[in-house]
């Protein structure tokens, strides 16, 4: 068994609000569990708004920066994204936040790691059965742990994956023009 590390040790968890704001047609982004795909993006499509007064209680407890790792724990449980850049907005319920504060962790690497299939069985281990919702706790998240190998072969592994998700990004955006394509000459 490799050598593994708390999260604790290099990341901080945040917990997002407990409830649910008043929506909006514009303002910042109320970033919900539909937004997140179950394949790790986020679908802006799907978001949800809030008034910038609502934002200002929403972010109380944290306000998502560009690299943080959001994932679920409760009811649609397993979603990771990653919040991008110019990200303006708030966490909905049932969504945390992953911080990377440690300069021995990539981020992307542990972003990937967090979609894969070891974590996800170590999550299904976790899972605390709920009479309404499955959940994990929050509370307890900080205590897993995850691989603890070099920052060298982390950042190659990020690198191989992230190209990995440019390539599907491109084929997917070639095969929907193609269908809109196809579907203008019928």
């Amino acid at each position: 068994m490799s050598e593994r590390i708390v999260i604790k040790e290099i990341c901080e968890v945040y917990d997002g609000p407990h409830a649910t704001p008043k929506k909006t047609v514009d303002g910042p982004v109320y970033l919900g569990i539909d937004a997140i795909t179950d394949d790790g993006k986020i679908n802006a499509k799907e978001f949800a708004h809030l008034s910038e007064e609502d934002y200002i209680k929403w972010t109380k407890r944290v306000t998502p920066q560009y690299g943080d790792i959001v994932f679920s724990y409760e009811a649609t449980l397993g979603r990771y994204a990653l919040i991008p850049k110019d990200f303006y907005g708030c966490l909905g319920r049932r969504l945390a936040i992953i911080r990377n504060v440690s300069k021995d962790i990539d981020t992307l690497w542990l972003y990937y790691y967090f979609l894969s299939p070891e974590w996800k069985q170590f999550i299904q281990s976790k899972i605390i059965k709920g009479s309404t919702v499955n959940r994990i706790s929050v509370e307890d998240f900080p205590t897993y742990t995850v691989p603890n190998i070099s920052i060298k072969v982390q950042r190659k592994i990020a690198n191989i994956l992230s190209k990995i998700d440019e390539k599907i990004a491109l084929n997917n955006n070639i095969n929907d023009n193609l269908l809109y394509q196809s579907l203008m000459v019928a």
